[in-house]
């Protein structure tokens, strides 16, 4: 007989289980990360930090917009769903039929799509084969792009920031409106990325796991597709988690991406996903045996959303420092900005 998970809402889990997409982090869990995130980048950037980002408006627009990814997959255009969709999650077992470690994917996600169909051209590839009519969208094919979409997006955060720093040394009143949409871009781009970095953080984004325990189970770990939902959501909820419970697990001191840089970031995100996979089979370990429901599976999840906001923070942080602007980024602001209109 299967555990069902907090037998006094396990018929409201169930209902929210079968009625609703399984998503990552349910949206309290994305903006909570992102909440504690911003207060990390305050205290690594100190009289660094830029106010108009760290402003309590700001701080809830950012919030907020880390739930974006999670609308998108609501619509079922397939084209958003083929691009969306494996950004969410990389499966790091499945890398091996390819080849490939969680170390040594390459890091430009063409690259990545390179490598894997030439290795499924190889005879004997024993990987999963592709099908068409029960994939229509093409998004089983390949392990996903988590990593890759968290660094796409740091370099649109870095990119929109220097815009940023330009514009307010140019300190140009007709500019007004350009750096408005360039700080709404930077608050933009922050809120997708801390969506991934947050995923990441979620063991079951990390894995081939990641709705119940596929193939080989010698030690009875649950099937049950509902256990990436109850872990996403229905243990915050039943333990009413908030910022305040996993704000003292933060020790943004000893998350830091230095120096600053693609590579340094790269590094933060596979880090922070081999913290996650490593407490995988540990989830279904504290699941099997209850302890979701007790003190012991609460603070299993709020250093899992204390690890995602450190490593939030840390990119935050470098991000800021590496968009920096030199009189070369100034001049070529102006050259090829032309006169605004």
């Amino acid at each position: 007989m299967k555990r069902r998970p907090f037998g006094w809402i396990g018929a409201w889990l169930a209902m929210t289980v079968t009625a609703t997409p399984v998503l990552a982090w349910d949206a309290a869990g994305h903006r909570m990360i992102t909440r504690l995130a911003l207060e990390g980048m305050r205290a690594k950037l100190g009289t660094e930090a830029p106010g108009w980002l760290l402003d309590s408006t700001s701080v809830k627009m950012v919030a907020d917009q880390a739930v974006t990814p999670d609308r998108w997959r609501s619509d079922k255009t397939p084209q958003l769903t083929h691009l969306n969709n494996p950004d969410h999650y990389v499966d790091i077992e499945q890398l091996a039929e390819f080849g490939l470690t969680l170390r040594t994917v390459p890091p430009l996600r063409h690259e990545f799509v390179r490598v894997m169909s030439l290795a499924r051209e190889k005879p004997g590839f024993t990987g999963k084969p592709i099908n068409e009519r029960r994939d229509p969208a093409r998004v089983q094919e390949y392990p996903g792009f988590l990593p890759h979409a968290t660094l796409e997006n740091y370099g649109k955060i870095v990119s929109a920031m220097r815009v940023v720093r330009v514009l307010e040394r140019l300190d140009d009143p007709a500019r007004a409106h350009q750096l408005e949409m360039a700080r709404a871009s930077v608050r933009y781009s922050m809120g997708i990325m801390a969506h991934y970095v947050g995923d990441a953080a979620q063991p079951l984004h990390t894995t081939i796991h990641h709705h119940g325990w596929v193939g080989e189970n010698p030690k009875g770990y649950s099937t049950d597709n509902g256990i990436h939902s109850y872990i996403d959501g229905g243990v915050i909820r039943a333990h009413r988690i908030t910022a305040d419970d996993v704000r003292p697990k933060c020790k943004f001191e000893e998350r830091e991406t230095s120096p600053t840089g693609a590579s340094a970031a790269w590094e933060a995100v596979l880090s922070e996903l081999e913290r996650s996979f490593a407490q995988m089979e540990p989830l279904y370990q504290l699941h099997k045996a209850g302890e979701f429901e007790r003190e012991s599976g609460k603070a299993f999840i709020e250093e899992r959303l204390a690890d995602g906001a450190m490593t939030l923070a840390g990119l935050y942080a470098a991000a800021w420092r590496e968009s920096t602007p030199t009189q070369k980024d100034v001049d070529e602001f102006l050259r090829y900005d032309g006169v605004p209109e």
